[in-house]
């Protein structure tokens, strides 16, 4: 019997799954981080196949019978440069006859559309951006902060929340809840002593990104600024989706745009009501969804996609029923 492999190896898990082609996933497995860019080559491609290794006894396949397998890689971002080098890592593991490999946004894409093209925009810690087109054509952000155009995630939402903070501290700013939100993220007693902390303690940097949630709880509460960062940030995500949607000609379908990170399950329903808003100026039929599945879900997708597979029907359903529950995404 033939097989196909998904997996998603980003900086700090990695999964993986193997499927028979009707879309009935058979294994699952997870270990730790699999970017190279975060750990290096050798310690990447150990997670990786470590993970695989998991999913194909789960599923009692060998490699042998394994056709394809689809690496979604953070990581896989410049062309040829990253790819060559990941392409000859994964094709090195001998765990399947042929080798693809995508860039992980592209998996969190397909884990989260009805169809086999669309958009995505993610905010985990950082940024991403991508979208696939009716023909294929897959574009990408570079991904790689501001210096390359990127505005959002739950690190540049925490690190604004503290700018305000700052500022309601000294008087250049309006009063804001998100002040004694910081003294006790950090267990400051006062803003001078925040300050201290935030200079003195290098490691305090490391609990910046954990202010993200707490801007979301205050703007579903009322604060000023607090719904005003939502806001700017929800406007960011719907234009980076408008860009890349003008870019592959999607203005005129029913498109969908996926959602997917930390930062979308915020509390209250405010940034998916202003991505909504915003990408209805350029795409008046698309529609903001969170994702169903984790993103290697996304991966075993196109790898039955790219084997001839028609991803419908009792394929879709198959899959569906077979899917892990840590797996299925539970998006608000």
């Amino acid at each position: 019997m033939s097989y196909v492999i998904g997996i998603d190896a980003g900086g700090t898990k990695t999964h993986a799954l193997a499927a028979r082609l009707d879309g009935t996933i058979v294994g699952f497995g997870s270990s730790g981080p699999g970017s190279y860019e975060i750990v290096g080559i050798d310690p990447a491609k150990a997670s990786i196949l470590d993970a695989i290794t998991q999913a194909l006894e789960q599923g009692g396949e060998s490699a042998d019978e394994v056709e394809l397998g689809c690496f979604a890689l953070a990581g896989a971002d410049f062309e040829p440069e990253d790819f060559d080098l990941l392409i000859e890592a994964m094709e090195n593991l001998q765990v399947c006859k042929k080798v693809m490999v995508k860039n992980d946004a592209i998996a969190g894409l397909r884990a989260g559309v009805s169809k086999p093209y669309g958009i995505c925009v993610i905010m985990g810690t950082g940024f991403n951006g991508a979208g696939i087109g009716k023909d294929g054509t897959e574009i990408r952000y570079f991904s790689q902060g501001p210096l390359f155009g990127d505005v959002g995630g739950g690190a540049a939402i925490a690190r604004e929340s503290l700018f305000h903070a700052m500022r309601a501290y000294d008087g250049r700013g309006p009063q804001t809840v998100l002040m004694q939100m910081a003294m006790d993220h950090w267990g400051a007693a006062d803003m001078e002593q925040l300050a201290r902390i935030l200079y003195w303690d290098k490691s305090a940097a490391k609990k910046i990104p954990g202010m993200c949630p707490k801007v979301f709880d205050a703007a579903y509460d009322g604060d000023a600024v607090a719904i005003g960062i939502v806001r700017k940030y929800g406007q960011e995500a719907g234009i980076s989706a408008n860009a890349i949607i003008k870019r592959l000609g999607l203005q005129h379908d029913e498109i969908e745009v996926v959602l997917a990170g930390s930062v979308f399950k915020g509390k209250g329903p405010l940034m998916l009501d202003v991505v909504n808003s915003t990408i209805h100026e350029v795409a008046p039929k698309a529609k903001a969804v969170t994702p169903k599945y984790e993103p290697v879900v996304g991966a075993v997708i196109i790898a039955l996609e790219k084997m001839g597979v028609v991803f419908e029907g009792q394929v879709s359903a198959n899959l569906d029923a077979s899917v892990p529950e840590e797996l299925r995404r539970r998006d608000k």
